[in-house]
Order: C-alpha cells, then structure tokens, then sequence
C-alpha cells in the first residue's frame, strides 16, 4: 500500500537556507532542486522518497524507483538532486540510516525552488568505536536493474553503513556473479568510513546458505544441489567449503538460519529443497563457523535465537551478526535496514572489524542501540569467577523508535524484564538505563535482547536488536548444557534422514564423506550430553 508521507510521525522538516549550483545535479535543471548536507553542512547522500499530490511516488528524469516491503518508493541521492516541479504540494522524505532523524521537506511553490535539506544524527556509533556492517548483500543477480560498484558505495554511503560484504552467489543455476572482484581487500572505491569488501555467499539446497567475510577469492564449489547444473549433487558439505573459507584467513556466518512458522526445518518432505540452516549445528561444533546471522530480511529472528541460545549452551562461542540479503539489481528493502554493530580498536579498517566480530564484541539491531557490561566487562569477554554468586549487569538502550521492552537473558532464558518507559534526552530520542544483580550458579552466558512495536521507519520491523553474549566462568567448569546438547543429536540425525531422502551424490563413497562429517560432530555433542550437568 503506498504511504503518504505527510501522515507519517517522523521528524519536522528542516528547511535550511538556499544555496548555489553544486555537484550530483540531475541533467533536469527545470524542476526543483535539493541538496543534501550533514549536521556540518558538507555534502552528504541519502535515501529519498518523494510523493507527489496524487499520493504516487515521483522520481528525478533517469532515476530507477526500488519498492520497499511497505510500498515505499524510492533511490539514493548524492549532494543534490532535482524534483520535478509539475505537481504541488511535494512530499520529500529522507533518510540517511538507523543513525538519523528522517527529514521531511514538503514544497508548496508554483514554480522552481532549491532548498537544503539536513540530515540529522540521532546517535554516533563510530564515534564510540561501533562500526555498522551487513554480511548479506549482493550487487548482481541478474535483475533489471543496471547498478555497478559506485551504485553500491552511494547507497552504503546513504545507509551510513560501514561495512558491507558484497555476495558473489549464483542465483537459479550456475550464474555466478561478481567472483572476480573478490581480493581479500577493500575494493578501491572504499572509503575511510565505508569499506565495500566482496565477500562470497555458498548456497547449498539442503544445507543452508553461508556468508564469507575477507576471503582472498572465490571458494568452490558456490554452489551444490542445483538441478541442471554442474553442481547437481549435495556434495560437498558446507563445512568443506567453510573450512577454506577460514583457511583463507576468512570469517564465516550462516544466513537467514529459520524461517517464520517454521521451527522445525525438517518438517515436510524430507528430499524437497530448503535454505534454512540445518549444517549450522554440525560446522559450528567443528570450528567452522565464527557467527550466526540473528537479523535477516528473509528469516524469523526469535526463532533464530532461540536456536543460536541452544548452541551457546553447548560452549560454541558464535557472534551475532546480520545481513539482510538485499539485492541492490532488483527491488527490494535497502541494505542495512537490519546490521550488525562492531566494536573496533583503533582505526576502522577490514581486520580490525573482522577481529571484532570474531571475538563476539557485536549486537545486532533494527533500529535500537544496546549497551552490556557485567562486572565491568563488555561484549565476547569472559567473567572468571571462583564460585557461584552474582554478577553486576548494567544495560543501556538507546533509541529514536519506540521500544517497549528490555529482556535480560542468561543461558537462553528471561531472568529480568524491564518496561523502557521514556526518558527523552533529545527531540524523538529515548534513552533507558537499568542496573541488577543476577545470580550465577554455572558457568554460562549473559546477553540483553530489546524488542518493542513495528514503526514506518523500520525494515524487517517490528524493533528487535540483541547482544552478544557476555560469557561466565564458574570455577574453571565448562558451559555445555546435556539438553541442548541432546536436541543437537536428535537435530544431525534428521539432517542424516535429507541426506538418505534426497541421496543426491555421485558415489556411495561421496555420501559416506558427508555423513562422516555429520556424525563426528554428533558424536561430540553425544559426548557433551552424557558429561554435561
């Protein structure tokens, strides 16, 4: 349903003072023009939605129009664009990512105007030493859209994005795209505060998909289960290709792990296709896989906790991340709507990120941002206590949509809920801070999950974001739980039943490797099991 941005609750309209011609101007020099500036008043990029009186969405002379999930049109803008001036009132919406305030610029005039528009930072991440990525991005998939690498920089420029893993993957068959701008290294139109590094996407039928980080070229097969296709077959295993993702000093995450309404990813035909992620368990055991995406535009982020909480509870220390599978050729909901959040030392560079991500200093967020400590210590370190007692837990939300609620979590479960009343320290800004104490009995894990109401500014809404876990020692003892470490047995010998099912490989000695992975992983969460507490 198209939106009329006039009704929505978004921030007043900035109408700044006018100005001269400048760079980006489109090739219309008749309609109105609008230029874009930071806080700072230098030229900035941003997401544009423009309606028109008759509620329909109106783009500048050339500009491709991409569709939302809620109907929103619209593009990305540079410094300055031009409207045209055939139809009044105007409505113009711009954002420029989770971290500003939208502005709304609503132009009544007959005849051609220039005004300047600024965007508002709500919040600084990076000034903090959070720097915001996506996992799951890809800029050619054969859609109708003609986008190149510049196309992808201004967009994670409008984003304010500053790490984006730009997918090669094929799409239906043996398509690949983008496999040779993989480098290991920042493309060359990177910027100081937005790095375009290209990254890989392994789509298996049956396996899951994964995303690889700072690999130095192309890990094969892409691909495997694709009928008419060299790579017909369910062979490899994704942990084969995970593992030279790694040993290309690459960091690997699985994507979209659940789906909505669908908890149990081994329900229905066992031989039918699925992009859940049912090897996550087994790679995970076997050290290849450093984080799960929570956040994804095509997947059910309770449902994903709740099986990333069951692997945590077997000791698998995995980051949270997020990518949100955005197709920049085709239309869909831009990048970044949901990201993950870094913390970095020193200098934004792709090491440093990927080193921070790896050591689970991450959360994950639609719209809110989380702060954790407890004793002191920050996200992906480690409590060592001497016995069972209490830690100091201090939680801190900041966000400019509402949220309703803050969920303290240890080892998978609730133990403190917290009402986020308001207490506003600026204009449609909320800021919550709560301190408790929480009992530790075990070894385990502690992380903060926000959730709260869906909200025009929000992808993938309603708001969600959710921390890394703090990790608890207790007197040097190991975390695994028997129970999860159970439910894992129970999971790999459902994905032995697909294999079985489909039984899609070209030898019985080429089934009898991936089985083989399958049950050395089972095989240590049924040891798990039985040691466990």
């Amino acid at each position: 349903m198209k939106r009329n941005l006039a009704c929505w609750p978004i921030a007043l309209a900035l109408l700044c003072g006018w100005g001269g011609s400048g760079a980006g101007a489109n090739a219309d020099e008749n309609g109105h023009r609008i230029r874009i500036v930071r806080e700072d008043a230098q030229p900035a990029a941003a997401r544009v939605s423009i309606i028109g009186a008759d509620e329909q969405p109106i783009a500048p002379t050339g500009v491709s129009l991409r569709t939302t999930a809620r109907g929103q049109s619209y593009f990305y803008a540079d410094e300055l664009f031009v409207v045209p001036a055939n139809t009044r009132p105007i409505h113009v919406h711009l954002s420029g990512g989770l971290e500003t305030l939208p502005t709304r610029v609503t132009i009544q005039a007959d005849s051609p105007i220039e005004i300047t528009a600024q965007l508002r930072p709500w919040i600084d991440m990076a000034a903090r030493g959070w720097y915001s990525g996506d996992s799951h991005i890809h800029l050619h998939t054969g859609g109708m859209l003609n986008v190149s690498v510049a196309d992808a920089l201004l967009a994670v420029r409008a984003e304010n994005l500053n790490f984006a893993n730009l997918c090669a993957s094929n799409v239906h068959g043996d398509d690949i795209h983008d496999a040779d701008l993989i480098t290991g290294r920042p493309h060359p139109l990177s910027t100081e505060r937005h790095l375009l590094v290209f990254g890989e996407e392994m789509r298996s039928m049956i396996y899951g998909h994964m995303q690889f980080f700072g690999i130095k070229s192309l890990v094969t097969p892409q691909y495997t289960g694709f009928d008419n296709t060299p790579q017909h077959d369910d062979y490899p295993a994704n942990g084969v290709m995970a593992a030279e993702a790694v040993r290309q000093g690459g960091l690997v995450t699985y994507g979209h792990p659940l789906f909505t309404d669908q908890p149990n990813p081994f329900s229905g035909d066992l031989a039918a296709p699925s992009g859940a992620a049912r090897e996550l368990p087994v790679d995970a055991m076997l050290g290849y896989v450093q984080a799960v995406d929570l956040m994804s535009y095509n997947s059910d982020e309770p449902l994903s906790a709740e099986l990333w909480y069951r692997l945590l509870n077997c000791g698998l220390r995995l980051a949270a991340c997020a990518g949100t599978d955005a197709l920049l050729d085709r239309s869909t909901d831009p990048l970044g709507g949901s990201r993950v959040y870094v913390k970095v030392d020193g200098p934004l560079n792709m090491q440093s990120w990927l080193d921070g991500l790896r050591r689970g200093r991450s959360f994950v967020t639609n719209g809110p941002m989380l702060q954790l400590s407890v004793n002191g210590h920050g996200l992906g370190d480690t409590v060592s206590l001497d016995r069972s007692g209490s830690v100091a837990v201090e939680c801190t939300v900041e966000s400019h949509v509402p949220v309703q609620k803050a969920d303290v979590i240890v080892n998978g479960r609730v133990v403190h809920s917290r009402r986020l009343g308001a207490e506003p320290v600026a204009a449609d800004v909320t800021v919550r801070r709560f301190k408790i104490e929480v009992p530790v009995e075990r070894s385990g894990w502690i992380a903060l999950r926000v959730t709260g109401p869906d909200h025009p500014e929000l992808f993938d809404g309603p708001a969600w974001a959710h921390t890394s876990p703090v990790f608890i020692e207790v007197a040097g003892r190991p975390i695994p739980s028997a129970e999860d470490a159970s439910y894992f047995v129970e999971w790999i010998d459902q994905l032995l039943r697909v294999v079985a099912a489909r039984n899609r490989y070209s030898s019985a000695e080429k089934r009898q490797e991936v089985e083989s992975m399958f049950r050395e992983a089972q095989e240590k969460y049924r040891t798990m099991a039985a040691s466990a507490p």
